[in-house]
Parts: C-alpha cells; sequence; structure tokens
C-alpha cells in the first residue's frame, strides 16, 4: 500500500517529463532541429519562429535539461526559471540567456509551468521535491511573499530579476531604469524639445517608478519647470486614455514619452486620430523594445533591456553563490545598463508648436 502511495506522487511528475522536444515541434510546426537550435540561442532562427517554439514550451510545460555535464562539487546542477505569464518577447530573451549560460557552465534548466497565482506555490514546491535548490525569479514571482516564504522555508537559493524591492533578496539583477530614462529625455531635450510630456506605469512598479524619476532628473537639470505627468498602466487601453488627456491639458507638448512601447503605440494612434504627424508634429519614445516598436508606424525611438544578460548574471550568481558556505554568501544585486534606440518617431519640434485641440 505505501509502494503504490509513492508511486502514485511520482507518477505527475513522469507524465510532465514525457514531454519530448518532439512534443514540442510538432506543436509549433517546426523541425526536430528548429527547436533544438532556438533552444539553445536561437541562432539564424527566424524570430517569429523563435516565438513560436517558446508558446509550445510554455503551452507543454516542457522541461529543458540542457546538459548532465555537472560534475560532484562543482557547482549546482540543477537551477529552475519561475515564471508567470511573461509577454513573448520577455520569455525569449529570458531563456535565451538561461540557456546559454547554463550550458557553458553545465548546469541543468528547468522551467516552470506557467502556473495560476494559486497553483504557483505547488508548482515551485514540485521542483523543490526534485531536488532543485536554485531558482531565476523574474517579477512578479520575485515579488510574491508564498514564493519567497517557500523559498526561504526550503532553504534554497534565488536570484530576482527586476525585483520591486531589492531588501527582499540577497541576489538581485535589474536594469538601469533611472539612467536610460533620463538619457532618454535628454536626448530629447538635445533635439529641441522642451515641452514634453511623459505618461507613467502602474504605481506598483519599480522599474516604471524609476523611469518617471529618471524623466524628472532629467527636466529638472535642464531648469524645466513645467513636467505634465499622467498615469497609465502599461496597457496600450491606458495609453489611449493618458496620451487624449495629455493632449487635452497640455496641448503645446511637442513631445510625450510613455514608460512602455505598449503605451508609446497608443500615443502614436491617439495623434494620428489628432491628425498630429508623428514626429513631425508630435515625437513619441517608448521603453523595452518590444515587437510592437517596429510593428506600428513610425517605429518607436525606444530603450533595450539588457533581458538575456540579465539572466545570464541570474545564472552566473547561482553557480558561484553554490562553491561558498551559506555563512559566506554575501549580498549581490547587479544593475545593468540599457540602450537607447533612436527610429523614426522621434525628431526636433516643429518650428511652430500647433495648438491641439481635442
Amino acid at each position: 500500500m505505501q509502494l503504490a502511495t509513492r508511486a502514485d506522487k511520482r507518477r505527475p511528475r513522469r507524465q510532465i517529463q514525457e514531454v519530448t522536444i518532439d512534443d514540442v515541434a510538432a506543436a509549433a510546426g517546426v523541425s526536430r532541429m528548429t527547436v533544438s537550435r532556438v533552444l539553445r540561442g536561437g541562432h539564424l532562427v527566424r524570430a517569429p519562429l523563435q516565438e513560436r517554439v517558446f508558446d509550445a514550451v510554455k503551452k507543454l510545460n516542457y522541461r529543458l535539461n540542457l546538459s548532465a555535464r555537472a560534475l560532484a562539487g562543482s557547482g549546482p546542477s540543477r537551477v529552475a526559471l519561475v515564471y508567470q505569464n511573461p509577454s513573448q518577447a520577455f520569455l525569449g530573451e529570458l531563456l535565451t540567456g538561461a540557456l546559454k549560460e547554463a550550458s557553458k557552465l553545465g548546469m541543468q534548466l528547468t522551467l516552470t509551468a506557467d502556473a495560476a497565482t494559486h497553483d504557483r506555490t505547488a508548482e515551485i514546491e514540485s521542483v523543490l521535491r526534485s531536488g532543485v535548490q536554485s531558482f531565476v525569479l523574474p517579477s512578479p514571482a520575485c515579488d510574491a511573499p508564498d514564493v519567497l516564504d517557500l523559498l526561504r522555508a526550503a532553504r534554497a537559493r534565488w536570484v530576482a530579476i527586476s525585483p520591486a524591492n531589492l531588501d527582499l533578496h540577497p541576489f538581485s539583477v535589474s536594469a538601469d531604469h533611472f539612467d536610460i530614462a533620463r538619457r532618454m529625455t535628454t536626448r530629447l531635450i538635445e533635439l529641441g524639445h522642451r515641452d514634453i510630456g511623459f505618461i507613467a506605469g502602474d504605481p506598483a512598479s519599480k522599474g516604471g517608478a524609476e523611469r518617471l524619476r529618471g524623466h524628472l532628473h532629467a527636466m529638472a537639470a535642464a531648469d524645466i519647470k513645467h513636467c505634465p505627468v499622467e498615469r497609465g498602466f502599461f496597457t496600450f487601453q491606458s495609453g489611449l486614455e493618458a496620451t487624449e488627456r495629455m493632449l487635452a491639458a497640455f496641448p503645446e507638448c511637442t513631445a510625450i514619452i510613455a514608460c512602455n512601447d505598449d503605451m508609446a503605440a497608443a500615443a502614436i494612434s491617439i495623434a494620428h486620430r489628432h491628425r498630429l504627424e508623428v514626429p513631425g508634429d508630435l515625437t513619441v519614445a517608448g521603453f523595452d523594445d518590444t515587437p510592437i516598436a517596429t510593428t506600428v508606424s513610425p517605429a518607436i525611438t525606444t530603450a533595450r533591456q539588457p533581458i538575456a544578460d540579465m539572466a545570464q548574471h541570474a545564472i552566473r550568481m547561482l553557480h558561484a553563490a553554490a562553491q561558498t558556505s551559506d555563512k559566506e554568501d554575501k549580498r549581490t544585486q547587479k544593475v545593468l545598463p540599457c540602450t537607447l534606440i533612436e527610429r523614426e518617431s522621434s525628431a526636433p519640434p516643429p518650428t511652430v508648436a500647433k495648438i491641439r485641440h481635442g
């Protein structure tokens, strides 16, 4: 009776492991070789095919065990990447970085299921029972008290990627949102803009708050005192509404910086509705360099987060931490620079600003 109970407990894990690379290939409608190339860094594979493969990986809960080369005493042999509903673009870059570094260090990488919030701890408990003691936690998992309580109780290690509260994490990797927003605003000022509006993100987002802070810092440095800010929530719809409010309250603005690309795309849409040319009448900039930034017309001036680099640093941190005893663990917080990407949506302001009427 006892043996049967143990077998029952093991059965769900074997069912998950039964998913093969061939199953992923079939679900994605690509060859086995294409899946293999994508999971090893995406070399020579077009972005749409990479997205299809990552979508299949998510749907099938495919476990990525890259290497059995880890030797005893050489560091953690297994790492779990926990995620919950990331964008395809974010997941693709995150996996690329984690897979590349895990393979280099001879580690095994497990991708957890895309579980609903109430099932998230059960999924992590399952991974812990399998022997995994090292975790990569992107937001929002790294901000979830239930996840952190569970990992602390299990005495597991984790690296948080872009956490809201750095003090909760012994190891973290973040993008420098303050600096890139400061540089973004400074660049628009260099182009001649002084009437610049800002569409902020969700107030719960630390990255969004840092972007607003960086923008206001650049405006103050240029002695620009009028700094209108409208609240958005990182969604296209909230960007539409915030842009309408901005143009109504600040008709003389010549530039709008939105806290992400979705809201920047929304700002371009509203500008078109008002018969404003972008960038002839209104410059628009965003953040994150997601696919929509190059899908809309004109393509959006934006900032690229070093997502793959953050994942690589996270894997290296876990590998290095496992070489020391618990007493030797030291708090490590890495902040990586973002890249400013200028495209067609930004230009010098018009010589004579038009007065906008709703």
